[in-house]
């Protein structure tokens, strides 16, 4: 299933996207739609792997909370 979407871009950005999704999907119908999901699925993983990274480095450094600090390690034993 497909949802349309409107969206206002910088002229340069959108010049830009239409030419790489033109190298890649060619000038057939749907190949801007192509480019924008594959764009926007990259930006959501890399996103997601940002975030999963944040919170590997929260609980490897340990948590801070005013009068304890411990570790991940410590909750365990």
């Amino acid at each position: 299933m497909s949802k349309t979407v409107t969206v206002n871009l910088d002229e340069t950005l959108e010049k830009r996207f239409r030419e790489k999704a033109t190298l890649k999907y060619g000038n057939k119908k749907g190949a801007l739609a192509m480019a924008f999901n594959e764009a926007l699925d990259k930006w959501l993983k890399n996103d997601d792997q940002a975030l999963l990274n944040e919170n590997k480095r929260l609980l490897n450094g340990g948590i801070k909370m005013k009068k304890w600090s411990f570790k991940r390690e410590d909750l365990y034993e």
